[in-house]
Formats: structure tokens, C-alpha cells, sequence
């Protein structure tokens, strides 16, 4: 067997594994950084919460993500469709589909409420990032990376709201 071919009875479709992709990517505004060498890919499928204090970066992150801003180094991939970026509507949105995968940005979310609209068995293809200050919206993820400064800090899954505020204080303090 050619070892480019599938094996028999497997599917397979030209959707890379992740949502979207940030490889080293950085953003000044004059001679303020907002993000320092940001690498991040964000599994399909999964929710993903950025948490930082204010001045932290999540916004800049955001406005890259979304086109909004381009990076001033660095690399950013989008592969899903960019389907809402107002929680408010994720809870009118059609299931997803499976052959057109869908990326949901909230940024600065203050509640966890949204995140159980867009998640659900029959949305395994809609991928969700949030940015938030709030570690009970983090905890409520799949996985949180924090921002501290512009830089990419930390990553921790599964972890209760009171284990995520102790460490971004950990780690806003080291700064």
C-alpha cells in the first residue's frame, strides 16, 4: 500500500486538525508591544479561553485572529469559517457542519452562559475562543492559556475557577 492513501474504509477530508493557527506572532503600536511571539493552535472542536489581566493582550489577540489588525511579525491561519463573534447570537446559530467546521470569538467574555449555546454533541465541528478576565468563564473551557504582558504564560486544563485566579496571580505578579 502507498502510505499517502487512507486505508481501506477510512475517511478523510483536507481539514487540518486545528480551528486556527498563531505562530510566533507579535503586535506593537508604536513602540508599545501588545503581543510578544504569540504561538498557539486551537484544536477543532474544543473551547478555548485567554485570560489576562486588562492591558494583557486578549483584545490585539482577538483583532489578529479576526483580521482586524495585522501582526506586525509573525504568522496567523485561519482555517474554520468565522461564523459570530457576538455571544448573544450563538444561541440562534444552526448545528454546525461537519464539512464547513465553524470558529466562534467572544472577546471578553464575563459570563459563562454563551459557552453551553455553542457547545453541544451535535456541534463537534464549531470551535470556540474567548477572551476573558474572569476565571470562572476560563474554568468552564477545555483549555486555558494565559496572558500575561502580551506573552503567552501558561496552558492548564481542567482546572477550577479558584486553581485559575490563583495562578494568573502567580503569574501577573512574576511580571
Amino acid at each position: 500500500m502507498n502510505t499517502t492513501e487512507a486505508p481501506e474504509g477510512w475517511h478523510t477530508r483536507d481539514i487540518p486538525p486545528y480551528a486556527l493557527e498563531m505562530d510566533a506572532v507579535s503586535v506593537s503600536y508604536g513602540s508599545v508591544p501588545a503581543l510578544s511571539g504569540v504561538t498557539i493552535g486551537l484544536v477543532r472542536g474544543a473551547v478555548t479561553a485567554v485570560i489576562g489581566l486588562p492591558g494583557s493582550g486578549k483584545s490585539s489577540l482577538v483583532a489578529c485572529v479576526t483580521g482586524r489588525q495585522t501582526p506586525t511579525s509573525g504568522w496567523v491561519g485561519l482555517h474554520d469559517q468565522l461564523v459570530a463573534s457576538d455571544p448573544v447570537e450563538w444561541e440562534g446559530l444552526p448545528a454546525a457542519d461537519v464539512d464547513r467546521p465553524e470558529l466562534l470569538i467572544a472577546d471578553d467574555m464575563e459570563d459563562a452562559q454563551y459557552l453551553n449555546a455553542a457547545m453541544s454533541p451535535e456541534n463537534e465541528a464549531r470551535t470556540v475562543l474567548v477572551t476573558t478576565s474572569a476565571a470562572a468563564v476560563a474554568a468552564a473551557a477545555d483549555v486555558v492559556l494565559f496572558l500575561v504582558e502580551g506573552r503567552l504564560a501558561d496552558a492548564m486544563c481542567d482546572v477550577p475557577a479558584e486553581g485559575i485566579a490563583a495562578r494568573l496571580e502567580q503569574l501577573a505578579g512574576r511580571c
